[in-house]
């Protein structure tokens, strides 16, 4: 194996967990008041369900090839020049599109509502070459650092819920299913898009847990536990700013903190909130870099995956300006992204197990 560390379950579900919040702990409530209005919890609780289903599906599909990632199942299945080339193919325009959006989204955030007199490419590179960093110096420590920031996560979630929760008008949550079921389902499948399959990444990882055959438990509780929050967040921020207000914010849980005002001297801590996106962003994009250079090292028959995080590091830097031009233009490409998303991250892993299935693969 090209990748030498090992992880235990529980820091397979840490990363499960701060991976599913991600970019979409800020973009998420707009997402679902737009559609669903002040339904947004029924369909953010329907996508869960349908969450929880997608990654069981993709640990029955990784369970059918122990000890092999997702670059060797396509050779394993295609054979191993066209699994080859399925398995770049996958990796740069999915994988490395995911990557590209997510650096891209970073910039976006930090020059519009906090560096706004800030290139931001300056943002970009700044983050970029962390994320490198931590790429180079292996699964085993980055996940060791998200370990460390989960409690922080954790701790200022629960302070920004019990400061906000004062504010809270229940009349902003009616009438239920108002405009009927259609914008909820529409606001459901927006949900588990984003980031649920996205989740067939973690078919890369599983190989290197302590034992792979628990990791369906990680997947279910880590995608279980970031839903939750996300779901928290997108009705908190409905039942204190309103509908109207949710759905045309783009950064509407970044807004949701600035309303926080404890006596007239606690307030004006938004911050706290950029500093959870910050930190899961930076677990989300490490993985997709990760995976990113470990699949094509794969691919490619490379001995060690550390030599392509430069070039493809840099890479990613440039395309996140010259793909999305501007903040409009990623924003319009997002509904884009979900069908794209839905194709590489659902699609084709059903397409693998039947293939498997007609191979008659059990086991390998």
């Amino acid at each position: 194996m090209i990748e030498k560390g090992r992880i235990s379950v529980r820091q397979f579900t840490i990363l499960v967990l701060l991976y599913t919040i991600g970019t979409t702990i800020l973009i998420i409530p707009s997402i679902l008041a737009s559609n669903a209005k002040q339904d947004a919890w029924i369909a953010g609780l329907i996508g869960l369900a349908i969450a929880v289903a997608a990654t069981l599906f993709y640990f029955h599909l990784a369970s059918k090839f122990p000890e092999k990632n997702l670059a060797e199942i396509f050779e394993i299945l295609f054979g191993k020049w066209v699994g080859k080339l399925f398995s770049f193919i996958y990796f740069f325009v999915f994988v490395f599109l995911l990557a590209i959006f997510v650096l891209r989204d970073i910039g976006d955030f930090m020059v519009t509502v906090m560096m706004v007199e800030t290139p931001i490419q300056a943002i970009h590179l700044s983050f970029l070459i962390i994320v490198i960093i931590a790429v180079r110096l292996g699964l085993e420590t980055f996940t060791r650092a998200a370990e460390l920031f989960l409690p922080w996560v954790v701790m200022l979630y629960i302070i920004l819920f019990l400061t906000i929760t004062p504010q809270i008008d229940m009349r902003y949550a009616q009438p239920v299913l108002e405009n009927g079921i259609k914008p909820v389902l529409n606001a459901a499948f927006s949900f588990v898009t984003f980031p649920y399959f996205e989740m067939i990444i973690f078919l890369m990882v599983i190989p290197y847990v302590n034992t792979p055959s628990r990791t369906k438990g990680g997947l279910v509780i880590g995608g279980v536990i970031g839903g939750c929050f996300l779901i928290i967040l997108s009705m908190l921020s409905i039942l204190v700013v309103g509908v109207e207000e949710t759905s045309e914010s783009i950064y509407s849980s970044y807004d949701l903190a600035k309303q926080i005002n404890l006596g007239g001297f606690f307030q004006r801590v938004e911050a706290m909130m950029a500093f959870i996106w910050f930190t899961t962003v930076f677990v989300k994009l490490t993985l997709l870099i990760y995976v990113l250079c470990l699949g094509l090292a794969h691919t490619f028959g490379l001995s060690n995956y550390k030599t392509l995080t430069l070039p493809l590091g840099l890479l990613t830097f440039v395309l996140a300006n010259d793909i999305f031009p501007n903040m409009a233009f990623l924003v319009e490409f997002t509904r884009t992204m979900q069908l794209y998303v839905l194709f590489w991250g659902l699609i084709i892993p059903l397409l693998l197990w039947i293939i498997a299935k007609f191979k008659r693969i059990d086991r390998t």
